[in-house]
């Protein structure tokens, strides 16, 4: 009789640990998108036309943005939250990116993946 308590009382505990686990792995995933400090900028969605390295974790990056054609070279660094940041930025790659408009310093770099593989 005693056995009966001991195994509910295991089978809930080890439900209750793989149910947080599952979650915090599925959240880490989302940090990048989701990080409650963002500083103010401006969005621009579209396609890398050209990369200019200027180091091996800094780039100036050009992106034609798709609704109004104008293309804007962006600074990437260290600093930069990117989905990886030992990734090199993609020619022709569709990208979502918030920049400082007075030294178009970007402060996120993000890759939409669905869309360009």
């Amino acid at each position: 009789m005693r056995l009966l308590p001991k195994t509910i009382g295991t089978t809930c505990l080890t439900f209750m640990f793989c149910t947080g686990l599952s979650t915090l792995a599925l959240s880490t995933d989302r940090t990048v998108y989701d990080k409650p400090h963002v500083q103010s900028g401006k969005i621009i969605e579209g396609d890398v036309m050209n990369v200019d390295e200027k180091s091996s974790q800094s780039w100036n990056v050009s992106v034609k943005d798709r609704r109004t054609g104008a293309v804007v070279v962006l600074h990437i660094d260290e600093s930069t939250t990117r989905k990886s940041i030992s990734l090199r930025p993609e020619l022709g790659a569709y990208v979502i990116a918030q920049y400082n408009e007075q030294n178009n310093h970007a402060y996120s770099f993000l890759t939409n993946e669905r869309d360009h593989n």
